[in-house]
């Protein structure tokens, strides 16, 4: 199996980042360097890995590789190219390898000064573009990522990592320091340590291990597990009547005694008549009969700061957080990290957004209601006679069985400038209260996918998990 060994780069002049499935089995790899030390390329490198995470990436088949790859660089050449002619950068193109990963085999891209090896402890060799004389050839030889003002040629390479071996990703100024004539590759992990503190430091390391050979679990055969459950109840059997008091026989003949009576008796009478005295007894039958629910927690999953002043409750959906400030609404995903998925800028001031029937319904400041969907497309936009409010913010918010099922009748969750309660509907009990530091400005409806709410304080947003037991 594939393992990352390491990656090592130096910001802002080269990145270096990869994604990996839970099995290990795909995942991709990025890194890109740049000669110069200039601060626009901070933003260059935030647009390149911004633009990869934002892609469908993650999706990519192992037979379309290959056609993703060259129809993606195809496009953001361009896009590259028009911001490198924005900045003052003296060379206007970037080096970048990008790699997927299926299993041991890679299907990757190469552009301009990053080349790949592939080698054992015995011997290496090259993989894709060949690092000789490199540093003789012209900038539009070396075809720089977003360089030239035309078609960018992408050829995409494939290669088999084999058990034992590693594949390395390196700028061409490493290369020539790291392969002289004396090269070791048994030393190949202490020489690239060494050179660490480099300026030009950028690589990235993987490795094909042996997989671990599990142990053969022991089954248990039908045999043992009777023999098994007939010797955990015998002993349990033995305990009880050691030291259970007969308890169960007792109470049971006290009860058949009691409803065998002609006396009628009311069912708040039988702990007493079953001898039960305990008042902890009487507290738990109390409590499980009246409460909704045995205990409920508002915890902090997680904060973020927010990138602007949001002047809205947000809303949400499956996959997706809607936040709206001033002109703007902006999209997040609930999955990968909160990762940006999209922004739309409207003519006015946004008052409100809902999320119904699949689609988020916004309210604006000139008196138009417009419905997007989930990816910030435009459905339609109407015109009002007046302005419609869609905002419902920090009012008392009802949960019943239909929103959480481990919820026994209904509960409020009470919000407050500075904080939020918890209160049994039916016996007005605080069953949970928390506070905040800063102002509570907007609470978003319950969401009862995630167990959660959404709340703006301050300048962040907070999620807060509803934990609840019954």
């Amino acid at each position: 199996m594939i393992s990352l060994k390491r990656t090592v780069a130096t910001a802002p002049s080269s990145m270096c980042e990869y994604w990996a499935s839970q099995d290990g089995r795909f995942g991709w790899f990025l890194c890109t360097w740049h000669p110069e030390d200039h601060h626009a390329l901070e933003e260059i490198q935030a647009e390149i890995k911004l633009t990869i995470l934002n892609s469908d990436i993650q999706r990519v088949s192992k037979l379309e590789a290959g056609k993703w790859l060259k129809e993606f660089f195809a496009e953001f050449h361009w896009k590259l190219h028009a911001l490198f002619n924005k900045t003052e950068i003296k060379e206007k193109g970037i080096s970048l390898f990008l790699a997927l990963m299926y299993e041991n085999e890679l299907h990757f891209v190469q552009f301009g000064r990053l080349f790949c090896a592939l080698g054992n402890d015995k011997s290496i060799k090259p993989v894709g573009l060949k690092w000789e004389n490199y540093h003789v050839k012209s900038l539009k030889q070396l075809r720089l990522l977003g360089m030239d003002a035309e078609e960018i040629r992408t050829k995409v390479q494939k290669v088999v990592i084999p058990e034992k071996h590693f594949f390395l990703v390196l700028p061409g100024p490493i290369t020539r320091k790291l392969f002289g004539d004396n090269f070791d590759p048994g030393s190949v992990k202490v020489l690239l340590d060494s050179m660490s503190q480099s300026p030009d430091a950028n690589w990235l390391l993987l490795s094909n291990e042996p997989e671990l050979v599990k142990t053969k679990k022991r089954r248990f055969n039908t045999l043992h597990i009777a023999t098994f459950t007939l010797i955990f109840f015998t002993i349990i059997a033995i305990l009880y009547v050691i030291f259970g008091n007969r308890f169960f026989e007792g109470a049971w003949r006290n009860l058949r005694t009691l409803f065998q009576s002609n006396k009628p008796v009311s069912i708040h009478e039988i702990p007493d008549k079953l001898n039960i005295d305990n008042d902890k007894i009487r507290g738990y039958i109390k409590q499980a009969l009246n409460s909704p629910l045995r205990e409920v927690e508002i915890n902090l999953s997680w904060n973020t700061d927010l990138p602007y002043q949001v002047t809205v409750a947000p809303c949400f959906d499956l996959d997706n957080i809607y936040i709206a400030g001033g002109r703007f609404l902006t999209a997040y995903s609930k999955r990968n990290q909160r990762a940006l998925k999209w922004k739309k800028e409207f003519d006015s001031d946004v008052l409100g957004i809902s999320y119904i029937n699949g689609n988020i319904l916004v309210s604006l400041e000139d008196s138009k209601v417009c419905n997007l969907n989930s990816k910030g497309e435009e459905l339609w936009m109407q015109d009002m006679e007046g302005q419609v409010k869609l905002y419902h913010s920090l009012k008392p918010i009802e949960l019943t069985n239909a929103d959480n099922p481990r919820i026994d009748g209904s509960i409020i969750i009470l919000p407050s400038e500075y904080g939020i309660m918890v209160i049994d509907a039916l016996r007005g009990e605080v069953l949970h209260q928390v506070t905040f530091k800063g102002k509570l400005q907007y609470l978003s409806q319950y969401d009862s996918f995630q167990s959660c709410f959404y709340a703006v304080v301050q300048d962040a947003m907070l999620c807060l998990d509803l934990k609840i037991l019954n």
